[in-house]
């Protein structure tokens, strides 16, 4: 089965991501002449493209695309690199996920097993244990804040209707008949998920994949997230304008911006208090983000 490994770099205002994303792909367990690496630039980034031009002289055997995208929206580079594979399955990784060399292989091999074009294999991005030293850090993915599903205890519990596009198998034929991601999404927020209604609604079910593991390289902070609320809180508006009947959870947030902010807690408090102080500001900057699309569409 051709697999056709999708990336589309995204904006990293903080430069906390790690800058290439290439090396890991060499170590790949899945035989090099039987997938493709499309990557999609949407930020137009001199090291990216040097750092394409040396893996293709490195590695011949391995068939890479580069593609220079007018958007940086993550829907539209999704879509334009999904546009150009060649492969009848689709594998959609995030640019700060270094995939582990069993990566491709866990996802074609659970498509081989599975020919029902409505499945899809989702696997794991885990941070490592330095960044896991971190509160904030930890709070976020053991949560399951961070991607909208607690991937550290997903092996065990898992909701077979999520889908999201750091780390994502599906057939070709499948998101082709779906239309992709909806480019009105101009931020990496709702984009995946409001494909995933339209994928669950049209029989669409995934499957946890923990041996299509990869590792977060990604140092978030709360000044970093807290820019990712808000334009999620933009975005919400557009998914809620989508699909108006759905009950979005995410409403009991768009209070929260008028609530007096909570002090910055001290060095000492308890990880309780860190975490009620991390969550209303993420909170707020997300209100703040979707109230603030309604004054400007009002404007």
């Amino acid at each position: 089965m051709k697999a056709s490994l999708i990336i589309t770099t995204e904006t990293d205002v903080f430069h906390h991501k790690q800058r290439d994303f290439f090396a890991s792909f060499a170590g790949q367990t899945y035989p090099h002449n039987e997938f493709e690496l499309i990557i999609v630039d949407g930020n137009g980034r001199t090291g990216t493209a040097e750092a394409y031009a040396a893996f293709c002289a490195q590695h011949p055997s391995i068939s890479v695309t580069y593609l220079q995208s007018p958007s940086r929206a993550r829907a539209f580079g999704n879509n334009l690199g999904a546009a150009k594979a060649t492969g009848e399955l689709l594998v959609f990784l995030a640019d700060d996920f270094d995939p582990t060399p069993e990566f491709l292989a866990a996802h074609v091999e659970y498509h081989k097993l599975n020919s029902d074009l409505n499945a899809a294999g989702i696997g794991p991005g885990f941070f490592p244990d330095d960044l896991r030293n971190d509160l904030f850090a930890r709070w976020q993915e053991d949560s399951g804040l961070i991607f909208g599903v607690a991937m550290r205890s997903a092996i065990s519990v898992w909701p077979r209707q999520f889908f999201f596009a750091g780390n994502a198998s599906i057939k070709k034929a499948k998101f082709d008949s779906l239309g992709g991601f909806n480019e009105a999404f101009l931020h990496d927020a709702w984009d995946d998920f409001e494909f995933g209604l339209r994928w669950a609604a049209s029989g669409g079910y995934s499957q946890f994949l923990p041996a299509a593991m990869t590792i977060h390289r990604h140092a978030v902070s709360l000044d970093e997230r807290c820019l990712n609320m808000k334009r999620a809180g933009e975005a919400a508006q557009i998914l809620e304008a989508l699909h108006p009947h759905i009950r979005h959870g995410w409403k009991a947030k768009l209070h929260r911006h008028r609530e007096p902010l909570l002090s910055l807690p001290g060095p000492d408090a308890p990880t309780q208090t860190w975490i009620a102080y991390y969550s209303q500001r993420l909170d707020q900057a997300f209100a703040r983000g979707y109230w603030s699309r309604t004054d400007n569409d009002h404007a």
